[in-house]
């Protein structure tokens, strides 16, 4: 009898240890499970850095982008709205209405993405812009005409150009390398525009408005150009 009590309990206590070892097997199975679950989530959080970004994502080009071209879009409305009084050649009125057309709905589009990415866009000219604005108020006649291009015309494109081609290329931000893309082929038609009237060629000063002497001897001519084509547009 107490030999088959014995066995009984051996058994028994056989049996016990199978249950421990089958649910210490279960636990450590259970941790890899976890372990391994959190990992995915963790991935498909973490996106890597060359995957597309999403229109709320910002690179510090994208955030320079907007600052530098809300601020040009500001002042060359200015402008454009100075020329519209000032301005002697309806040629020249016709340029500054398209110009203000182009900035505004740029400034559209830019009002629309900066509240989704945190940005805060300028309002007033900066300091460069509004010395501009001062030197072109101080004139009249053809001379406002003629800087109105040189400013409004060649130079505000020179670096609108520059700004918008760096965002085309180097730009994380969907949609503001697409507003960068269209916007090339406008400016583009007004720099185009603005050469003609001027007879600009590039890196040339074919007058200065500073109170220095005239442009170097071979420089384009300084008289305003209007173009012969009939019908020649200035819009988009």
């Amino acid at each position: 009898m107490i030999g088959v009590c014995a066995e009984a309990t051996s058994t028994k206590d056989d049996g016990m240890m199978f249950k421990r070892v089958a649910v210490a097997i279960a636990c450590v199975f259970l941790g890899l499970f976890i372990a391994l679950g959190s990992s995915v989530v963790t991935a498909q959080t973490n996106r890597p850095a060359n995957s597309p970004a999403t229109n709320s994502q910002l690179s510090e080009i994208d955030r320079q982008y907007m600052l530098t071209a809300g601020e040009a879009g500001v002042a060359n409305i200015q402008m454009g709205q100075l020329a519209l009084q000032r301005a002697t050649s309806p040629q020249v009125k016709q340029f500054a209405q398209a110009e203000i057309d182009e900035q505004r709905t740029v400034a559209t589009e830019l009002s629309r993405i900066a509240p989704r990415v945190g940005v805060s866009l300028p309002t007033t000219p900066g300091p460069k812009y509004q010395a501009a604005l001062r030197r072109l108020a101080q004139l009249s006649g053809q001379q406002f005409d003629q800087a109105y291009l040189s400013e409004g015309g060649i130079n505000a494109h020179l670096e609108n150009a520059a700004t918008f081609q760096r965002e085309a290329a180097f730009g994380q931000n969907p949609d503001l390398v697409r507003l960068a893309n269209t916007g090339l082929p406008i400016i583009n038609q007004h720099f185009s525009t603005a050469s003609s009237l001027t007879n600009y060629r590039f890196a040339q000063v074919p007058q200065r408005f500073n109170g220095t002497s005239a442009a170097p001897t071979g420089s384009p001519s300084s008289q305003l150009t209007v173009p012969t084509q009939p019908g020649t547009s200035f819009g988009r």
